[in-house]
């Protein structure tokens, strides 16, 4: 008696940047495929937010309290302190029954992973870094090969921002084609750039780049945006609260798009647990969550793109070896906070978006090719309550101080490249709950010290000076990578340089569990662009 037919050609696990991408690229050669995701969404939040700006909405709107706050304002004050503490009520959705979906122990590392509808996209800054020749290859993946996928990736997200400033030559393996006019920095970034023109040849000398961010968010729709519903950034200082216009890019728009295909199934509402192949095809066993009951999908290719953590226990819970630990990679992040001092007691334009204005790469000074990654960012919309237990005054006195530094006030987010150590692991117990360690040693600790010393002197020197910097839990910059390494030896839990999972002949991993190295610029551009490279070669493969 014959087996019966696999139900899909291409099966991929996960609904983020990657997840959402690699089924972009395989939906279009005709191949029946499917999505699986948990898919929580916001139903209440988002839709509360009035299209206005958020000047107009804090004097007119008797309701804000809600959108801003939630439904627990005292609960909103606690979670300060905890992972998330950034994720606006909007955006709570994104980390829904984390503990109880992705149970994880460890005292070092406290990461965050998604059960929402667009994994980690759901709160993704939109900064966007089409890697170097250099970046890409200590990664793992041909830069020869990557060029057209950027393009693609470019295209579906909407991407604004300069092509020539100083940092333009450090994305030079994206097509500037796709990049659409910037819309204008704020005044806070405007001064602030300006005083770096006064001596760009100067500090680029040192090793120091500063100029526009280059976003997900659209300044000019096309014709194919506009389709989609999404419009120009309005400029109303609401983006971390909702997506108004749907102007910066969230993933879930791509999954809707998808669901345009009569070849795509959306199995939502489900946890991918484990995989087995049988005789030319892959068993997906997961559980669904509503029902809690157990499911298995077949499919004849499978793409690992639950994100770094998750694709790894997958794997780890597939091949059952307790012994095993797989490395983690995770780009360590601070935040300063600055005051402008050009900007003391000077008017700001109300007319703005929120994301990051204007980002440096400084070169490190350590000999080996790489940088530091700083994002700077005007914090008005984000509320000052925030900063409150971080001012040492009593809260009115602290809320007086705040409110007179307004207009200067600037939020610096540094980042760190990190790259393998066998101080930094997870690791699955028979209990099935992931356990992690990420420690660093001195001479790792001296080496960051000094970047960082060197990053704040150098943001100083225009004017912009530091009243303090925070230290969240490693983990809170929500990038992560290296669990499911590419390698070119023969080793369990590696890939090769196609994505296929070694050990596996239909098992692919579209996400960042393959890189080698994390650098400090932001990876989710890469990450889809990647995984449409690897989705492409599991179509090829099918061909075959």
């Amino acid at each position: 008696m014959s087996r019966p037919e696999p139900q899909f050609d291409i099966f991929i696990i996960g609904s983020g940047p990657s997840g959402t991408h690699a089924a972009l690229e395989a939906v279009v050669s005709g191949r029946k495929v499917a999505l699986l995701d948990v898919g929580y969404t916001d139903n209440r939040f988002a839709s509360l937010v009035p299209y206005r700006s958020f000047s107009e909405i804090r004097k007119t709107d008797p309701n804000q309290h809600v959108y801003f706050l939630g439904d627990d304002p005292a609960e909103c004050l606690r979670r300060q302190s905890k992972g998330g503490a950034h994720l606006t009520p909007a955006r709570q959705h994104m980390i829904r029954d984390m503990d109880t979906l992705f149970p994880l122990e460890s005292d070092s590392f406290a990461p965050l992973q998604s059960s929402g509808l667009g994994g980690l996209g759901i709160s993704w800054g939109a900064n966007c870094f089409a890697l170097e020749s250099f970046e890409l290859e200590r990664i793992g993946i041909p830069p020869a090969e990557i060029s057209p996928y950027y393009r693609a990736a470019a295209e579906e997200v909407g991407m604004s921002g300069r092509v020539d400033d100083c940092l333009a030559p450090l994305i030079a393996n994206l097509d500037h084609r796709a990049i659409q006019p910037p819309i204008p920095v704020d005044t806070n970034a405007e001064t602030i750039l300006r005083q770096y023109g006064k001596h760009e040849k100067c500090h680029i000398e040192r090793g120091f780049y500063m100029g526009q961010s280059l976003l997900a968010m659209i300044s000019q729709p096309t014709a194919a945006h506009a389709s989609a519903g999404r419009q120009a950034n309005p400029q109303f200082d609401m983006d971390f609260w909702a997506d108004l216009g749907k102007s910066v890019y969230r993933p879930r728009y791509s999954v809707e798009k998808l669901k345009t295909y009569p070849n795509f199934t959306h199995l939502t509402g489900r946890l991918a647990m484990s995989l087995a192949e049988d005789n030319g095809a892959v068993n997906v066993r997961s559980r669904e969550i509503g029902a809690n009951r157990l499911e298995t999908f077949t499919a004849r290719k499978v793409l690992l793109a639950a994100g770094a953590i998750n694709s790894g226990k997958l794997a780890l819970a597939s091949f059952r070896d307790p012994s095993a630990r797989l490395p983690i990679l995770c780009n360590r992040n601070h935040w300063m906070a600055g005051i402008n001092l050009a900007m003391l007691g000077r008017p700001a334009r109300d007319q703005r978006h929120s994301l990051s204005q204007l980002t440096v790469l400084m070169r490190t000074a350590s000999g080996e090719r790489d940088y530091v990654l700083a994002q700077i960012y005007s914090y008005r919309s984000l509320l000052w309550f925030r900063l409150l237990q971080d001012i040492p005054l009593p809260p009115r006195l602290g809320l007086l101080f705040l409110r007179l530094i307004a207009t200067a006030f600037t939020c610096v987010n540094i980042h760190f490249s990190d790259r393998p150590s066998a101080d930094r692991w997870i690791q699955l117990s028979d209990e099935n709950i992931l356990k992690a360690s990420c420690t660093f040693t001195r001479q790792e600790e001296e080496l960051l010290r000094q970047e960082e010393r060197r990053l704040v002197g150098f943001l100083a020197g225009l004017r912009c000076l530091p009243l303090g910097i925070t230290k969240p839990a490693h983990g809170a910059s929500i990038h992560y990578a290296g669990t499911l390494p590419y390698t070119q030896e023969e080793r369990p839990f590696t890939t090769d340089l196609n994505g296929k999972l070694r050990g596996t002949s239909h098992v692919y991993v579209a996400d960042g569990s393959t890189w080698q190295f994390l650098p400090a610029k932001g990876l989710t551009l890469t990450l889809m662009a990647n995984a449409r490279r690897v989705a492409a070669e599991a179509v090829r493969d099918l061909a075959r």
